[in-house]
């Protein structure tokens, strides 16, 4: 009984930390929209799909490769995967749209303010 007990709270406390962690990213990627040049983004839904897509695929490539686990990886190695994940993410969302430079600076943009944050998810 207290496993389960300790389960549903484990649960709920991921839930809330990807919560906090979307709203975050969301601010983050809305401020880095508005400073990167030739960055568009439709309309404050796509905005929304966007960035749930970028946590995602974040998401993903930490399970698959284990880089946000090593040091290294919260340096060149998560600057330059995240400035991938913000290009790809055109593929999969209609209505964003950046180029291969635009994605480096907003990879830069996006890591200045995120590192700012305490995100312990």
């Amino acid at each position: 009984m207290e496993q389960i007990l300790f389960s549903n709270s484990l649960n709920k406390l991921r839930l809330k930390q990807l919560i906090i962690k979307f709203i975050t990213s969301l601010s983050i990627f809305a401020l880095t929209v508005y400073f990167t040049p030739n960055f568009n983004i439709a309309s404050f839904p796509i905005l929304i799909l966007s960035s749930f897509t970028i946590i995602l695929l974040d998401y993903l490539m930490s399970i698959i490769t284990g880089i946000h686990d090593l040091p290294l990886g919260r340096g060149l190695v998560g600057f330059t995967s995240a400035a991938i994940i913000i290009y790809i993410t055109q593929f999969f969302v209609e209505g964003y749209y950046i180029n291969i430079t635009s994605s480096l600076i907003a990879a830069a943009i996006y890591g200045i303010i995120n590192s700012f944050l305490v995100n312990k998810v």
